[in-house]
């Protein structure tokens, strides 16, 4: 189905009936991702999941967005949808970003919350990290010539593979508002959320390592962390099963 939400397209769901349960999706991913869990939860509750803007569906915003506008966004749409209570919302990576930031400004509100290998924490910068921005920042004007035009784009990819960022390589048009979110460190946001939290993180995650969890879990005032073995950042494909299990524990 599709609506609109202050002139922007949005591609999205409403299944179910009973208590209203929200999935925000990752980045470069879309709601389709959450199609097993939402066929579990169906049975029990309406779930409503969407594409965000630049993903699947939804087409991308005219402007380099921040997450504070697609905290907005998604609180836009729960009120077109008339829906005032949220009992729990379930977010993945980026969408753990929006779910984050959405309860910080107490735009996004709900019961219980599952943070799926969120992102959100800013990752220390690596000697070699430095090195890359030094030398990035050292040659922004040599690089501007013409000649070295190539060597200025082949450093800058090289700076963002360093800071293990594969998805800005990958994110096209999308590369603006990618950067914008990972520049972004939300720790200090993640202390504003008093809800019950569920972090569920899989062992070998390497996009949002497993300290990330911890560092979210020593902010958190009232959470809980699961850790999946031989699982990595789509824990919830990788160990369906057991994350089925343990969001029935954790909504019931």
């Amino acid at each position: 189905m599709k609506i609109v939400i202050n002139n922007q397209l949005i591609e999205y769901k409403d299944e179910g009936s009973g208590k209203t349960v929200l999935l925000l999706h990752g980045w470069g991913a879309d709601m389709t991702t959450f199609d097993r869990i939402a066929g579990r939860l169906v049975k029990k509750f309406r779930v409503i999941r969407f594409d965000f803007p630049g993903f699947g569906q939804s087409p991308r915003p005219a402007d380099d967005w921040a997450i504070a506008d697609y905290a907005s966004l998604t609180s836009d749409l729960l009120k077109k949808l008339k829906i005032e209570d949220v009992y729990a919302v379930i977010a993945h990576s980026f969408g753990g970003r929006v779910m984050i930031k959405g309860a910080s400004l107490n735009c996004i509100r709900s019961e219980k919350i599952v943070l799926i290998g969120s992102a959100g924490i800013k990752p220390r910068q690596s000697a070699k990290k430095k090195l890359y921005k030094g030398l990035a920042k050292a040659g922004k004007i040599a690089t501007s010539l013409p000649i070295l035009s190539k060597a200025r784009s082949i450093l800058r990819e090289r700076l963002y593979s360093s800071a293990g960022s594969t998805d800005y390589l990958k994110s096209g048009n999308m590369r603006g508002i990618f950067v914008n979110a990972i520049n972004e460190d939300l720790t200090h946001e993640i202390k504003d959320i008093n809800q019950s939290t569920l972090l569920l993180w899989g062992k070998n995650d390497t996009e949002t390592p497993l300290s990330d969890a911890k560092l979210m879990l020593g902010s958190l005032n009232n959470g809980q962390l699961i850790v999946i073995p031989d699982a990595g950042h789509f824990v919830y494909l990788e160990a369906f099963d057991q994350v089925a299990n343990e969001l029935d524990k954790f909504l019931a």
